[in-house]
């Protein structure tokens, strides 16, 4: 029994050395800022909206229409939405395929006014460090300023963060428990990373130049409205849900116009 127990200890500490070497450190490292490129300008009547970011936004464009039909009553103007997301990516790989994935990349190029970022939700399920999330969202939000794109920032929603940790397998557990030991987080980590977020904005003098959809303004009680907004991995909407969502984001880019016209 002892010498499992060496073995085992041995496993953990080569494990960690594995991690907190070069490519740990590149993994758990944030964004690096890279040098902007120019997205189209247009001049017409259009309100031009992307969705980009992880699962969220990927599921988003089976709903591209509706919201689409919904700006365009309440504005009174045209409205094209389009959604671009990749299931699995954090902040950081948010960012950086906005420049290293080619499809992403022309996808931007198209040019837009809003941009609605799911980003930071994979962050806290693998148990990112909240200046990692900090870093490479302020990456997100100066490339989209750069090009006159307003940024509409997802708030960490209220998805049940346990439930998906007791949901992997062994090993996917051994690797967050290494995670949440480096980067000091803890399981659930949902308020940490949106209080970082308010950090953020507060620092850079984000207030005016961007939009949050705070998770409460639209699910104000995640235990009651988990069956009616969630799919069963209780992590991800379902169609209820991007209504319910869109209708703040929808909500959010008319009271934003109104400022502007």
């Amino acid at each position: 029994m002892k010498r499992i127990l060496i073995i085992l200890v041995i496993i953990v500490l080569s494990a960690i050395c594995i991690i907190c070497g070069s490519k740990g450190y590149s993994y758990y490292s944030p964004a690096k800022e890279r040098n902007n490129y120019q997205t189209a300008q247009h001049h017409d009547d259009t309100i031009r909206i992307a969705y980009i970011g992880d699962s969220w936004a990927f599921g988003h464009k089976f709903h591209d229409c509706k919201i689409a039909e919904v700006l365009s009553k309440e504005l009174s103007r045209s409205v094209c939405v389009s959604s671009y997301g990749i299931g699995g990516l954090t902040s950081k790989e948010i960012y950086h395929a906005l420049f290293e994935l080619e499809n992403l990349r022309c996808f931007m190029e198209r040019g837009y006014d809003y941009c609605y970022i799911s980003a930071g939700i994979n962050d806290t399920y693998k148990k990112m460090s909240t200046a990692y999330y900090k870093k490479s969202m302020d990456c997100i939000i100066r490339f989209l300023l750069a090009n006159h794109i307003h940024p509409i920032i997802q708030e960490i929603p209220d998805y049940n963060i346990n439930k998906t940790y007791d949901n992997q397998k062994p090993d996917k557990k051994f690797i967050r428990q290494l995670s949440m030991l480096i980067n000091h987080t803890k399981l659930d980590c949902k308020q940490d990373f949106r209080d970082a977020l308010d950090e953020l904005i507060n620092e850079k003098g984000y207030n005016d130049k961007i939009s949050v959809i705070r998770y409460k303004s639209w699910n104000n009680d995640y235990e009651n409205d988990l069956n009616i907004l969630y799919l069963n991995d209780g992590m991800h909407l379902n169609e209820k849900g991007y209504l319910v969502l869109d209708s703040m984001i929808a909500k959010t880019i008319s009271l934003f116009y109104q400022k502007i016209v």
